[in-house]
C-alpha cells in the first residue's frame, strides 16, 4: 500500500500541482545578465541533474525603488521572459526534476527586507501592486506545472501585515492548486511569522550565522520550535555560503576577501549533516547555480558550481536519506 501511495504522488505531481508535500533536493537555477533559456542554460540543466538535484527554483524578478510604492515586472527587455520560464520548466520536467517557482521583488541596493511603508495609502498601493505581481506568477505556475509555488521571498517589515498576506494566500490558491510556501529571512521575522499555518510549507531562507566550530545545533533548535508550533513541513527555498574565508560568521556577505573554496564546502556539509535526515525537514534549494555556469576556483560569490561544494551537494543528494523517528512530545 505504502509503495503504490508513493508512486501515485510521484505520477500526479507534475501534472496536476496536488497539495502534496515531497522532499526537495534543490538548487537555485538564475538568469544572469542574458536571457534564461539559452542552449547553454538548457544543457547546463542535464549536468546539474547529474549531482542528484531532483528540484530547481526558477527566479523571475519584478522591481520596487524604496519609497516607492510599486511593483513593476514583466519588462519586454526582462532577463526572465515567461517563455524561457516554460522552455526551462518543460526541459527540467523532462529530464525528471520538480520545479519551484519562486518570483522575487529587487529592489537596488538593500534587500526586500528594507521595504516598509508606514503611510497606509502608499502601504495599500503597494499590496495591490504586488497582488497583480502574484497572479500574474500564480497563472504561470499552473500553465507550467510548477510543483511548487513561492508566494514571497524576505519581506521582514511588510509580513507583519497579517491580514493582507493571507489574502495574497487566498488569491494565489485560486489560481494554482499546487503547495505553497513563503521565504522568510533568518531571525525574527522567520521566527514571529503568524500566518505559517495557511501555507503547505514552512520556508527559511537559511543564513542564520553558525559559531566557528560550525555546530548546526542552535539553528536546528530555532527551526525546530517553529515547525513544533505549527506543525507543517520546513523548506529552505534559500540557503548559501560564499567561497570566502570564514563564510559561516556572515553567511549573506560576498565582501571581497580571501578565497575559501574549503571554507564554503565545510558550511555546506554543517548544515546537511544537521538538517537532512530531520523527519520534518523536507528540503533545501541552495543559492545558486546561473545559467550561464559562473563559478569556478577564482569565484568568491555564493555559488557552488564548479567548486568542492557541488560535490557536498552530490554526496548528500545521491545518499540515502534516514529520517529520525519525530520526538514524542
Amino acid at each position: 500500500m505504502v509503495r503504490c501511495l508513493a508512486f501515485f504522488v510521484v505520477t500526479v505531481t507534475i501534472h496536476a500541482q496536488p497539495r502534496t508535500v515531497f522532499f526537495q533536493k534543490g538548487v537555485n537555477f538564475t538568469a544572469e545578465r542574458r536571457p534564461y533559456a539559452t542552449p547553454r542554460a538548457l544543457e547546463l540543466l542535464a549536468k546539474v541533474k547529474q549531482f542528484g538535484v531532483d528540484s530547481i527554483a526558477l527566479v523571475p524578478y519584478g522591481f520596487t525603488r524604496p519609497g516607492q510604492p510599486d511593483v513593476h515586472f514583466r519588462s519586454e527587455h526582462s532577463w526572465e521572459k515567461d517563455e524561457d520560464i516554460v522552455q526551462l520548466a518543460a526541459e527540467a520536467h523532462r529530464l525528471g526534476m520538480k520545479v519551484m517557482l519562486k518570483p522575487q521583488i529587487w529592489t537596488g541596493r538593500g534587500f526586500p527586507g528594507d521595504l516598509e511603508f508606514p503611510d497606509s495609502d502608499d502601504r495599500a498601493k503597494w499590496f495591490a501592486r504586488y497582488s497583480l505581481f502574484l497572479e500574474h506568477y500564480a497563472q504561470l505556475a499552473t500553465k507550467i506545472g510548477a510543483d511548487i509555488l513561492c508566494v514571497g521571498v524576505e519581506f521582514a517589515k511588510l509580513t507583519r501585515y497579517e491580514a493582507e498576506w493571507r489574502a495574497l494566500i487566498r488569491k494565489a490558491r485560486s489560481l494554482y492548486k499546487g503547495p505553497l510556501v513563503y521565504a522568510a529571512i533568518q531571525g525574527p521575522e522567520f521566527e514571529t511569522l503568524k500566518f505559517w499555518d495557511a501555507l503547505d510549507y514552512i520556508g527559511l531562507n537559511n543564513y542564520y550565522p553558525l559559531p566557528d566550530d560550525l555546530s548546526i545545533a542552535e539553528v536546528v533548535k530555532k527551526v525546530e520550535a517553529v515547525q513544533k508550533k505549527f506543525g507543517k513541513p520546513v523548506i529552505f527555498p534559500e540557503a548559501g555560503y560564499p567561497s570566502l574565508e570564514a563564510p559561516h560568521r556572515q553567511p549573506w556577505d560576498e565582501t571581497a576577501r580571501k578565497i575559501s573554496l574549503a571554507d564554503q564546502a565545510r558550511c555546506y556539509e554543517a548544515l546537511l549533516r544537521g538538517f537532512y535526515n530531520k523527519s520534518w525537514f523536507y528540503g533545501v534549494y541552495w543559492w545558486k547555480v546561473g545559467n550561464n555556469g559562473f563559478g569556478g576556483p577564482q569565484d568568491g560569490s555564493h555559488t557552488p558550481w564548479d567548486k568542492p561544494a557541488m560535490d557536498v551537494i552530490a554526496r548528500w543528494y545521491k545518499s540515502l536519506r534516514r529520517p529520525e523517528p519525530a520526538a514524542r512530545p
